[in-house]
């Protein structure tokens, strides 16, 4: 088994950097009818998602300056989205070149993540066990959100 990975891998990856190396390409295409209005309901959802969490939870004061910083660190991919001179010249750049400069992005990606994270888990640590309870069924089943148990009366 751990052989035939070994062969797969380089190739598997090769064949993921080339796929993604063509996002930036595809990004610029507007998205059906709506194009980029999507992004915008991308947004407004999460803000109301943000919006009943917020009230959900009860949060103290030294709670509420954790929750800002929690909110200002999440989704760090969404934010600074491309630049536009390098938006401009990535139809010159060759595939290998596309596929470094989608490396780099993706290694910022991750490293934002993991400041996220570090940021999460401090405003996690400052929660009550049945405000932990809340977040955590608000942020658990992919899409159910906050739809989720623990939300209390009157809130779906």
């Amino acid at each position: 088994m751990m052989k035939r990975f070994r062969r797969i891998a380089p190739a598997a990856t090769l064949i993921a950097l080339l796929g993604l190396s063509s996002l930036p390409a595809l990004a610029d295409m507007p998205c059906g009818p709506m194009g980029g209005g999507m992004r915008a309901q991308g947004a407004e959802r999460m803000e109301q998602h943000h919006h009943k969490l917020h009230e959900a939870l009860k949060l103290n004061a030294e709670q509420e300056v954790a929750w800002k910083k929690l909110i200002a660190s999440e989704h760090p991919m969404g934010k600074g989205r491309r630049d536009a001179a390098k938006a401009g010249d990535a139809a010159t750049l060759s595939t290998p070149e596309r596929a470094e400069r989608m490396l780099e992005h993706m290694k910022a990606q991750q490293a934002a993540m993991a400041e996220h994270i570090v940021v999460l888990k401090a405003f996690y640590g400052q929660l009550s066990p049945e405000q932990q309870k809340i977040f955590d069924d608000a942020h658990r089943g992919g899409r159910r959100g906050m739809r989720g148990k623990g939300m209390g009366p009157g809130q779906s």
